[in-house]
């Protein structure tokens, strides 16, 4: 098959990417503003053209220009940064500098015009607001937005009721409006990357986009728990067990935190804690809202590892080694995103654990790869444009979203559309 030109933005250490290249749809191009990520691609892919650029700064006749290349650009993937809607940030939604690099995308889209184009995000742009009110300015002061869609628990309130612009899931409305306007068909959905044979449970985004011809489906999941005919999911065990005595460079805690983490088996989390150490170990927090249940967290062997991040010796957010009262390392949380073992990371070690944190696990990348792939190899064939109910696709999301925080699966496929065929 004739090389297609394959535009990757916001590309960090390259994990979506490489699961794409080992579907056969190497990147060509790779846009990225930290220079750290843009070494580790130069060391790792040299053949990869890399532009070390802000995307804000970025037009189509820039980038044929870099590229030498006039012709039809295949696909852009691309996931931009995503605080505004992280749950660790600050909720500020579209209104967020930040978030407005989703809309630096759809510009770069609609000047480039790809045949296909991947939009990958945190699952929370699900939920999210479009226009942030902030929670001591909302009727009854609560966190939670979805309260607010009945609008009798804003009766009665000297604060002005949420405008529809301030409510769960505006956000995405609006994005769908902008997209459609573009001209490109969509199928989006909430996805668990333990399900395509990631070793760790990460909820993403993932919308795939078509111009000219129906978007692919989604990947049908091929691991879990569903009484389906799935293979096993890939547990910590499968993935890191034998770097058990040479894991590599890896942080260190305080004393004080490695004193907490001592007390705390396999799978636990800081509920493992003696009754009368808990708000001591937690400090503030333990009289915040939530579970918690990030908090002195060691990972079990014989289950998938939760999401992991760019800091791995925070006593929140933490990733304790199963056995070992240390933090993962560096080598091991990028065995967990899926990366081989040859990929060298760039910069301080801090900066090597947040570029593996960040990064999209490479079994997901891949699955979704598949999909282009499939279109690919029929020659773009076109297909019948059918329509697609968003409401529907919002819907199954936000509901795989909540359900995974209540510590379930859901098992309701239907209005997200996935491919059964393979």
């Amino acid at each position: 098959m004739k090389p297609r030109e394959i535009w990757s933005f916001f590309s960090g250490a390259l994990g979506l990417d490489l699961g794409f290249e080992q579907a056969g749809l190497a990147p060509t191009l790779a846009v990225e503003l930290d220079e750290c990520c843009c070494e580790t691609i130069q060391k790792n892919r040299p053949e990869v053209q890399v532009l070390n650029e802000d995307v804000s700064r970025l037009n189509a006749s820039k980038l044929r220009s870099a590229r030498n290349y006039q012709g039809e650009v295949f696909l852009m993937i691309g996931g931009p940064p995503c605080q505004s809607f992280s749950p660790g940030g600050k909720r500020a939604g579209l209104s967020d500098p930040r978030g407005n690099l989703i809309y630096e995308y759809l510009r770069l889209i609609k000047d480039v015009r790809p045949q296909y184009f991947v939009f990958e995000n945190v699952a929370n742009l699900t939920t999210a607001a479009l226009r942030h009110r902030k929670i001591e300015d909302r009727p009854g002061k609560h966190w939670n937005l979805k309260r607010y869609a009945d609008a009798r628990f804003q009766a009665n309130s000297e604060v002005p009721a949420l405008e529809a612009d301030e409510l769960s899931g505006s956000a995405i409305r609006q994005l769908l409006q902008d997209i459609d306007a573009l001209g490109y068909t969509v199928n989006f959905g909430v996805l668990d990357s333990a399900d395509y044979g990631a070793p760790q449970h990460r909820l993403r985004f993932v919308m795939l986009a078509a111009r000219d011809a129906a978007a692919p489906l989604l990947p049908s999941p091929s691991h879990g728990n569903r009484g389906l005919a799935l293979k096993p999911f890939v547990t910590v065990r499968d993935a890191i067990e034998d770097l058990r005595k040479n894991p590599g460079p890896h942080s260190k805690y305080t004393v004080e935190v490695r004193e907490y983490f001592s007390l705390v088996p396999e799978g636990g989390n800081w509920r493992s804690l003696p009754t009368k150490l808990h708000k001591e170990a937690l400090g503030g927090a333990y009289e915040s809202g939530g579970g918690k249940t990030g908090f002195y967290r060691r990972l079990h062997w014989d289950r998938p590892a939760p999401t992991i991040i760019g800091r791995a010796n925070r006593k929140g957010s933490a990733l304790c080694h199963p056995e070992f009262v240390r933090p993962l390392s560096v080598r091991e949380c990028a065995r967990l995103q899926g990366f081989p073992d040859e990929w060298s990371f760039a910069g301080a070690l801090n900066r090597q654990y947040m570029q593996v944190g960040n990064a999209v696990p490479i079994p997901l990348g891949h699955a979704v790869a598949a999909k282009f792939r499939t279109d690919a190899l029929k020659e773009q064939k076109k297909n019948v444009l059918h329509p697609i109910d968003s409401d529907l696709m919002l819907e199954n999301a936000v509901y795989r979203l909540r359900a995974s925080a209540r510590n379930k699966k859901s098992v309701n496929l239907g209005p997200t559309l996935f491919d059964v065929s393979v």
